[in-house]
């Protein structure tokens, strides 16, 4: 029950650290501009293949991201300490981001239909959606596993998958309803959840960072 309830804990934790950087509600208005001349059935059908590029991007950084830092030689503890910083700096950067709170410009240029579709992945996925500051978090959050028991480990890397399921949902449905979005979501309303998110990221980052601070002192 003490393992399940640590693993738990991981899904709101990389749902908080992911949803200010990926930014799926700044981002949705980014891609209005661009897609004001796409039919809602395509945008809808197109929307579900973003989130499900976001969430293999994500996934496979998450579960394979070690194996990259053996590649580069870079031990756990310092990508805890490092990535932890990283993420503390990135809540800070969001926190006193300002924001002008206008909507996309008029003069971006639409895309046709035949057009749209080989986007999906590049660059409505990366990096719009899926930055390097989403592939960073995802890859700290590995390191930050907690690799006492195999039991563990594998409850902690279903919490993750469930906490990047969750944020690329959030993707799909704030980009299946671009235009409701741009009709009613009050731009306050958006701005005060991104800073209160903001300030769980710094949070995150510096507990993230001090474990790996921990880690090498040992």
């Amino acid at each position: 029950m003490t393992s399940l309830f640590i693993a738990l804990k991981l899904i709101p934790m990389i749902f908080a650290a992911l949803f200010p950087v990926v930014n799926p509600i700044g981002t949705a208005l980014i891609l209005y501009g661009m897609t004001r001349g796409v039919d809602d059935q395509t945008w809808k059908s197109m929307s579900r293949r973003i989130a499900l590029y976001s969430f293999l991007l994500l996934a496979f950084f998450f579960f394979f991201g070690s194996y990259i830092l053996k590649l580069f030689g870079i031990s756990i503890p310092v990508v805890q300490f490092s990535g932890g910083i990283v993420l503390a700096l990135m809540g800070w950067q969001l926190l006193n981001q300002k924001e002008t709170g206008k909507p996309p410009s008029e003069e971006t240029p639409d895309y046709p239909y035949s057009a749209i579709e080989p986007k999906a992945f590049y660059p409505f996925t990366f990096p719009l959606t899926i930055g390097p500051g989403g592939l960073a978090v995802v890859l700290t959050f590995s390191a930050h596993l907690n690799r006492e028991s195999m039991l563990l480990v594998t409850l902690e890397q279903g919490a993750a998958i469930i906490g990047i399921f969750l944020t690329c949902l959030v993707v799909s449905i704030c980009y299946r309803n671009l235009k409701f979005m741009t009709k009613r979501f009050s731009a306050d309303v958006a701005l005060a959840i991104s800073k209160i998110l903001a300030f769980f990221v710094l949070c995150i980052g510096v507990e993230i960072a001090w474990a790996g601070f921990k880690a090498l002192g040992h």
